[in-house]
C-alpha cells in the first residue's frame, strides 16, 4: 500500500491541469474539448464540443445549430442552453433555442 504522501502526491499530479474558479468548479479550456461540426446541407449546420475523448452517445456535448436564411445567419443552443448535456447522434431532433 502506497504511504499517504506517495498518494497525494500522485492525486495532485493526476489533477494538476485542471483549473479551478471562485465555486471550486472545474473550468475547462478550448484546448481540453474536442469539435465536431456536421454542414447537414447549405443553410444548416451543426457545431458540437465535449470533452476529448467523449462519446458521441454520450449526454455530455454542447451543441449549437447554425442556420441561415437569406442574408440572415441565426444561431441557437440545444434545450436553449449552454449546458454540456446533449448527445451529440441526436443533434438532428433536439430542440434549439
Amino acid at each position: 500500500m502506497a504511504e499517504p504522501k506517495d498518494r497525494i502526491r500522485r492525486f495532485r499530479d493526476d489533477f494538476e491541469h485542471l483549473k479551478f474558479n471562485d465555486n471550486g468548479a472545474v473550468r475547462i479550456s478550448d484546448d481540453d474539448l474536442s469539435c465536431k461540426i456536421d454542414e447537414v446541407d447549405s443553410t444548416t449546420t451543426y457545431i458540437g464540443n465535449a470533452l476529448i475523448g467523449s462519446l458521441t452517445t454520450a449526454a455530455v456535448w454542447k451543441i449549437k445549430k447554425i442556420s441561415v436564411s437569406g442574408t440572415v445567419t441565426s444561431i441557437q443552443y440545444a434545450d436553449s442552453n449552454k449546458n454540456y448535456d446533449n448527445i451529440w447522434d441526436n443533434r438532428g431532433s433536439l430542440i434549439y433555442g
